[in-house]
């Protein structure tokens, strides 16, 4: 069989439709948005809701034993055993596509592609309005088990602190579990006080939030143990949910300051406070904002450069983002105000990513009238360290 193209390989699929083939293999029932059943290879009960078919993309997926999926002509070839050659003649083979059909086919996919666009964006929206309702119903930090976290790390946080609050519970999901109904549904394993962190968009709404599970042992608060119930791995204490590309966690928020300071993490960012202010330094005029991680700190970089010393398994280079920012990519929106920028930079963070990181950053962000300044904590440590350490 010749190559197929792009436009036979649609044309299939669309004469194909994957809830009808599916529905040639197995039973299935409606369930909202999808069609369940047993999976037609490793079997189960109709209830279990382990084969699902998606009608909205034209997929499907076995989270059973043969924890796999894709489309309909994966579908055939999982099913029958068979090859992808012989997968397409099962569905009807190669047509001759004219001008006609090839705008059908044209048409069919951006159809698709807005469709997808749409629930992508709709799913975002749900989510960040989820993220928020939790964010208003959060107290101020201040008085709270995450600010006896914050002070346990040696840090003082600023009289107004808008950009972090504290939840006495929030629950913690991690992997999937089938309810009674067959449905797929995120899975609880915990469930404890957070702090939060607000991300603000660059139109200045609400984005997402930084999260972080907390526990006390007497008068002690650190970070959660959260185990994995399957594996025994020990999860992170924090997430990060919702959009924080271009976003910010604002730990000291002026509406025009003349100096910005930024960091990846918030507790880098409050290390960096703390020590000018028990300096005696003159802060009126200073903002403190925390990215998140070194990714949205810097942008977006234009290409990727070979490492200069870490290898894949294959021997060849691991592939890092460039020193470069991508000119369609702006970043933090830095306000027009700052006339001096103090980029930080963790110790403890892989130093060539981190070093193009940097540079990156200070590329994109520089303008005329403006200092850019890195500030890199010692190698090996991170500004926390370096403070708790004076």
């Amino acid at each position: 069989m010749n190559r197929l193209t792009a436009d036979e390989l649609e044309d299939i699929k669309q004469r194909n439709p994957i809830s009808d083939v599916a529905a040639g293999y197995t039973k299935l029932r409606r369930s909202g948005g999808k069609l369940l059943g047993p999976c037609p290879v490793c079997g189960g009960r109709v209830s279990s809701g382990r084969f699902e078919v998606f009608e909205k993309d034209q997929s499907w997926a076995c989270y059973a034993f043969c924890s796999t999926g894709g489309d309909v002509i994966s579908l055939v070839q999982h099913v029958e055993s068979c090859d992808f050659r012989v997968a397409i003649e099962r569905l009807g083979g190669r047509v001759e596509i004219d001008a006609a059909r090839q705008r059908e086919i044209f048409e069919e996919r951006e159809r698709k592609r807005l469709a997808q666009e749409k629930n992508s964006a709709d799913y975002r929206e749900a989510e960040r309005k989820r993220l928020f309702r939790a964010w208003k119903g959060a107290v101020p930090i201040h008085g709270t088990v995450a600010a006896a976290y914050l002070e346990g790390r040696g840090l003082v946080l600023p009289d107004r602190c808008p950009g972090l609050r504290f939840l006495p519970s929030r629950a913690y999901f991690h992997g999937d579990e089938i309810d009674e109904r067959g449905k797929k549904m995120p899975r609880e394993i915990h469930k404890g006080p957070a702090m939060l962190g607000a991300f603000i968009r660059p139109d200045g709404k609400f984005g997402g939030l930084h999260m972080t599970w907390l526990t006390s042992l007497g008068d002690v608060v650190t970070k959660a143990e959260i185990v994995d119930p399957d594996s025994g791995e020990i999860l992170p204490a924090k997430k990060m949910r919702g959009s924080k590309t271009g976003a910010y966690i604002a730990i000291v928020l002026l509406e025009e300051p003349r100096r910005l300071v930024i960091g990846e993490g918030i507790e880098t960012v409050l290390s960096v406070y703390t020590a000018m202010h028990q300096a005696g330094r003159d802060l009126d005029d200073m903002a403190f904002w925390a990215a998140g991680d070194l990714g949205n700190l810097a942008g977006r970089a234009n290409k990727t450069i070979a490492h200069p010393t870490l290898k894949r398994p294959n021997g060849q280079p691991q592939r890092v983002p460039d020193r470069f920012p991508d000119p369609d990519d702006p970043g933090l929106k830095i306000p027009d105000s700052v006339e001096e920028l103090v980029l930080l930079g963790d110790g403890d963070s892989e130093p060539f990513l981190t070093e193009c990181a940097m540079e990156r950053a200070a590329r994109r962000y520089g303008r005329e009238g403006r200092s850019i300044r890195i500030a890199f904590a010692p190698a090996g440590l991170d500004f926390n360290d370096v403070l708790r350490a004076a």
